[in-house]
C-alpha cells in the first residue's frame, strides 16, 4: 500500500482557483468584501497572484465554499416557492459604482410588516450565511457579525430597498457536553431596517455601512494614486502579533513580502507570472 496525495493536490489547485472569481460588473472592489482588510481587498481588485503556499487552507476553502453554495440553494428554493415571500428572486445583481463596488444578494422579496395595525410593504434583501458552530452559537448570543450586516447593507443601498434579513444556518453539531448546543441545520434569523439603530453610537446601520464605504473607497483611490498599499490588518494593530484571520488570506506570502507594499512590484509579479504560464 502506498499513501500518496494527488488528489489532495488538485483539490487545492481546484481551491485556489476558485477562490478568485470576476466581480459582478467589473468593478475594483466586490460589495461582500465590505469590512475585510483593507489590503487583502486591494489585491484582490488587483488581482494579485495567489500562491500555493496553504494547500490545507485552499483545500478547506473549496469544501467550505461547496457547503455553503448548497445550503445557500436550498435555502433560495425554499423561499422562491413559500408564498410568504412575495415575489421572491435569487442573486439578484447589484451594481454600485459610486463606491467602486458590485456583487450578487441572495434574494429580494416584498416584506409584509404590519404595524399598528396597518400593512406596509417593504422590500427586503437576504443574506444568508452558513458557519461552524462556535461561529454560530455566539451569533445566537450576540447578533449577526457587523461585517455581514454591512455586506446585506451595501447591497440594499445599491438597490435602493430599505431593509435586510439575515439567515445564519449551522453546519455541523457542537462537540462534547456543552450546555449551550446546537446541530446541524440549525438556523437564526434576524430582520433590519436600514434605519434601525445597531450599535452603541446610536449610528444607525445605513450610517455606518455608508461611511465605510466611503471610507474603504479613498483608500483604495489613494492607493491607486499613490501606488501605495495600505498596510491593512496585519500592521495597522500596532501589537505586533498577527490577527488570526491572516492565517486564511490567500495573500499571506505576498502581503509579508516588501513587494505587497507596491503596485507596481505586484503588476510586474502579475505579469511574469502570466508569461510563464502562456
Amino acid at each position: 500500500m502506498e499513501i500518496v496525495d494527488t488528489a489532495t493536490r488538485a483539490l487545492t489547485r481546484k481551491g485556489l482557483a476558485d477562490s478568485s472569481k470576476p466581480t459582478a460588473d467589473g468593478s475594483f472592489l466586490r460589495a461582500s468584501s465590505i469590512g475585510n482588510c483593507i489590503r487583502q481587498q486591494i489585491y484582490d481588485g488587483l488581482e494579485a497572484p495567489v500562491e500555493e503556499g496553504n494547500p490545507d487552507t485552499a483545500a478547506n476553502g473549496l469544501v467550505a465554499r461547496e457547503i455553503g453554495n448548497t445550503l445557500h440553494s436550498q435555502v433560495q428554493c425554499a423561499m422562491e416557492t413559500d408564498p410568504v415571500f412575495e415575489k421572491f428572486r435569487s442573486e439578484v445583481r447589484v451594481s454600485f459604482p459610486e463606491v467602486m463596488r458590485s456583487g450578487h444578494a441572495d434574494g429580494v422579496y416584498l416584506w409584509f410588516h404590519n404595524k399598528f395595525g396597518k400593512f406596509q410593504g417593504r422590500i427586503c434583501v437576504v443574506e444568508i450565511k452558513t458557519m461552524r458552530n462556535f461561529a454560530f452559537r455566539k451569533a445566537r448570543k450576540e447578533g449577526p457579525r457587523e461585517q455581514h450586516l454591512l455586506q446585506a447593507a451595501t447591497y440594499a443601498l445599491g438597490l435602493n430597498v430599505h431593509a435586510v434579513h439575515m439567515v445564519y444556518i449551522c453546519t455541523d453539531a457542537t462537540p462534547g457536553k456543552w450546555k449551550d448546543r446546537a446541530k446541524a441545520g440549525d438556523t437564526i434569523e434576524w430582520i433590519y431596517e436600514l434605519d434601525d439603530r445597531v450599535e452603541e453610537s446610536g449610528a444607525t446601520l445605513r450610517t455606518i455601512t455608508e461611511y465605510v464605504l466611503e471610507m474603504e473607497m479613498r483608500e483604495t483611490i489613494t492607493a491607486l494614486q499613490t501606488g501605495v498599499v495600505p498596510l491593512g490588518l496585519k500592521g495597522s494593530g500596532g501589537s505586533g502579533d498577527t490577527p488570526w484571520e491572516c492565517g486564511y488570506c490567500d495573500y499571506q506570502k505576498l502581503c509579508e513580502s516588501p513587494d505587497g507594499d507596491s503596485i507596481s512590484s505586484i503588476l510586474r509579479i502579475k505579469e511574469r507570472d502570466n508569461e510563464s504560464v502562456s
